[in-house]
Order: structure tokens, then sequence, then C-alpha cells
């Protein structure tokens, strides 16, 4: 008579094999904590995207097109408006062109910029005589502007910079006036 033989795995042998797994994921996986410098940089060029895709829809569709950036909130909002009727209006948030969403993000509690702050003290856009405001307007050419109130006149951008701040580090998202240009310093 033969005797039966249990099959199966020893301990040894399964935690031999989670250990090669270990190895394998230490190794594979990169890390994905991001240094500080990194979340800053990050964050600059997902608030100088946004800026450079309102201008660029404002270029493709000959429409008004702008953003809205709150350092009291941390809020950043891509905008369509009608520029062509004074007082202006906005006609809504635009949607990500990727992620098929409002193009709405809070720079300060997005996953990978979370605790990256807007560290304007004033209003990020200056038009001169006309203030600082939260928005910056492109028009047709892609002009960054500003029409207030009942006032049709357009002001033109005399400064644009969003400044960010995280970990004792600081950078800026600028907005050239006239051109529109928009860089990260």
């Amino acid at each position: 008579m033969r005797t039966a033989t249990k099959q199966g795995y020893t301990l040894v042998e399964l935690v031999v094999v989670v250990a090669i797994l270990a190895v394998i994921a230490a190794v594979a996986v990169p890390n994905m904590r991001l240094r500080s410098g990194e979340k800053l940089g990050l964050a600059a060029e997902q608030i100088a995207d946004a800026i450079r895709y309102a201008r660029s829809e404002a270029l493709r569709t000959g429409e008004g097109h702008g953003l809205t950036i709150s350092q009291v909130t941390q809020q950043v909002t891509v905008e369509k408006y009608d520029i062509t009727n004074v007082p202006i209006a906005t006609l809504g948030t635009l949607t990500h062109p990727v992620e098929k969403q409002p193009y709405d993000f809070n720079v300060n509690t997005r996953n990978a910029t979370a605790g990256v702050s807007i560290s304007n003290s004033l209003d990020a856009f200056d038009y001169g005589a006309e203030g600082r405001r939260k928005s910056v307007i492109f028009d047709a050419r892609g002009t960054p502007i500003w029409i207030a109130g009942s006032d049709p006149t357009r002001h033109l951008l005399q400064d644009g910079t969003v400044e960010l701040s995280y970990g004792g580090g600081q950078l800026s998202v600028s907005v050239t006036p006239i051109t529109g240009r928009v860089t990260v310093q």
C-alpha cells in the first residue's frame, strides 16, 4: 500500500518568495514621495499649464478665455468669458483637455502638490491704474487684458506673477505683458 503524501509549501518557502518579491518591488517601484523642490516645481508647472491653456484657447477660438487664481482659497480656475458685451460675463469653467474634468484645482490640497501654497500677498495680476485682480483674460490675439465693470476700455496687463512657496523654497510663474508668454522662475 502506498502512503498519501501531502502537497503544499513550507513556511520557509513562503518566506523566501515574499522576501524576493519585496526586493523586486523595492527596485522596480520608484520613490513616490516627492522632495520639496519637486513639489514646488510641479505646482508651478501646473499653474503655468493652466495659463498657457487659457491663452491657447483664446487664440484657437478667437474668444475670451482666462483664469482666476486666488491666494485666499488656493484655487485655480480656467474659464471662458464673453468679452463682446460690457460688463463681461464668465461663461463657465473649461474642461481639462486630458482629464476631461472641469479645469479647476486647489494647489494646496492636490495629491502631488499638497502643502504648496500661492503666497502672493496681493492679487497676482496688476493692470496699472485699474489695480490688481485675481483674474487675467486673453483676447483673440492672446494678449492679457482686463475689462472693468461697464467701462469697455481694455486694460493691458502690467505685471502678472503668481508666487508659490513650500518648505522654505519659492518659485514664480510670470505672464509677460502684451505677448502673454508664461515662464517659471
